[in-house]
């Protein structure tokens, strides 16, 4: 291996050899978001939890190139169990998250804070294992520690993990590293970057940090914005360097939708069935409320009775378009660290009385709904009749209103800037929900209470935009529908 490279970058390698590439000789990264560290934060945080079901445990918490000596010193000194202990083997570095001796041998335990092993978790540990066993280490057993998401709620947390024993797999991996390792080594030693075309592996099994530049050749109208074609097709038709709609053959084989989603984009006109829209408004009754939810969904549940990942609502924003014409905006944000359910449940019963309840992409909102009926019953007949009368608005965009500017999509945040132009989230400090649980997250971190308030702010103008883009589409639908009568 031509240098030492991490068992990241070994991973970025088996996604895609470009990427590998450029993440060894473009050492420059580019800085985390709020987002990517809140859930690097969350990552650790399930570590931290991990290393409590092992209490004589050695962290070896040195840099990195003080790690590997002392490793090796605690192995000597007879340490059974360590965590993060580091290794290098034929130029590829490791750090492993829990290695135990036992009387068959070393056991090697990777964490991960997904629900359930993946394809390429048995690839991470295959490296582990490689550089282990060519250093000498008889690893006997291996192991992948994932949450417990079937069993586990909150307060008791002692099955927080569950334990898969993924030795087989592994067993049958390693044959195959070397080889791999090769190929790497001779892109590595190349001063040009691989050629590769792109496809799905730009965004599975992660999302490649490199794919805006990869992509900057796709145009905005693409074959990649027709609605469930299937990868076998979009990459049979990059191979033939067919990107565009435009240059999709006449006769290319499509299903009924795509084919009018197509045909869209080349007449550059919408497909709009007034009539429907007409009725399907007619089946809402004033005052209309709308309701939209932000949601926390951490990897170690925080409340009663919560499994991994349960999601729980700490605020929302609910617009409300009386009969007579005039708007009114009411919200909750929680700002403290107790369980915002009760508080929250409170001010939403007070906020959405009689009238419908229109919210973009529904089941969301209703499986919240739900939730919250099954674990405060006292309260469950009112909000069970707020989830009865909830209104997709999304089923427009599904149904009865195409337009090629959604590129495919019937998504509020592709809607909105066709339909409202001068509405737009690209101001706003929070543009995504994943954003939000984290500026949610450091809120409530600040001791500064100015830094706090500013924090409150940001979400609350997010929110209030997702209900406020809904009464504004819900306006233009309804001059629609008037043209129709």
């Amino acid at each position: 291996m031509t240098g030492s490279i991490s068992k990241s970058q070994v991973m970025a390698g088996l996604q895609c050899p470009k990427r590998l590439w450029r993440e060894v000789k473009q050492s420059a990264s580019q800085p985390m978001t709020l987002a990517q560290q809140h859930l690097l934060a969350q990552g650790q945080e399930v570590g931290r939890y991990a290393r409590r079901q092992f209490p004589n445990g050695v962290l070896i918490g040195a840099s990195t190139s003080e790690a590997i000596p002392a490793t090796q010193r605690a192995i000597a000194s007879g340490s059974t169990c360590l965590f993060e202990a580091a290794f290098e083997f034929e130029g590829v570095f490791v750090r492993c998250d829990i290695l135990r001796h036992t009387s068959a041998g070393w056991e090697l335990v990777e964490v991960k804070s997904s629900s359930k092993p993946k394809d390429e978790h048995i690839w991470d540990v295959a490296i582990q294992t490689y550089v282990l066993r060519g250093l000498g280490l008889s690893v006997a057993t291996v192991k992948l520690m994932h949450l417990n998401t079937q069993t586990c709620c909150f307060p008791d947390l002692t099955d927080l993990f569950a334990i898969a024993d993924v030795t087989t797999d592994v067993e049958a991996l390693l044959p195959e590293i070397p080889l791999k390792l090769a190929q790497f080594n001779q892109y590595l030693s190349e001063s040009a970057e691989p050629s590769l075309t792109i496809g799905k592996h730009c965004d599975a099994p992660n999302p490649c940090p490199f794919k805006t530049d990869c992509w900057q050749s796709v145009p905005e109208l693409s074959i990649f914005t027709i609605p469930r074609l299937d990868w076998k097709k979009k990459q049979s038709l990059v191979a033939d360097n067919i990107l565009a709609i435009a240059d999709l053959p006449a006769n290319y084989p499509l299903t009924p939708l795509q084919r009018a989603y197509v045909d869209g984009v080349l007449t550059q006109q919408p497909t709009i069935d007034q009539d429907a829209i007409a009725s399907s408004l007619a089946e809402l009754d004033y005052p209309i409320h709308f309701f939209d939810f932000e949601t926390h969904n951490p990897a170690i549940p925080r409340f009663a009775p919560l499994k991994p990942y349960a999601p729980f609502p700490f605020q929302y924003s609910c617009h409300i378009l009386h009969a007579d014409g005039s708007l009114e905006h009411r919200d909750y944000l929680h700002g403290d660290r107790s369980d915002p359910r009760p508080s929250l449940i409170a001010a939403l019963l007070s906020d959405i009385t009689a009238g419908s309840v229109v919210a973009y992409h529904k089941s969301f909102e209703a499986s919240i709904l739900r939730r919250l009926a099954q674990d405060f019953p006292d309260q469950a007949a009112s909000l069970e009749s707020i989830s009865d009368r909830l209104w997709d608005l999304e089923d427009i965009f599904k149904y009865h209103y195409k337009h090629p500017g959604f590129r495919g999509s019937t998504s509020i945040k592709y809607v909105l800037p066709v339909l409202v132009p001068h509405l737009s989230y690209q101001d706003l400090a929070v543009q995504r929900g994943d954003q939000a649980q984290a500026v949610w997250d450091t809120m409530l971190s600040c001791s500064d209470e100015g830094s706090k308030a500013q924090r409150m702010q940001e979400l609350r103008d997010y929110c209030r935009l997702d209900t406020l883009a809904m009464v504004e589409i819900y306006r233009v639908l309804q001059t629609l529908s008037v043209h129709s009568r």
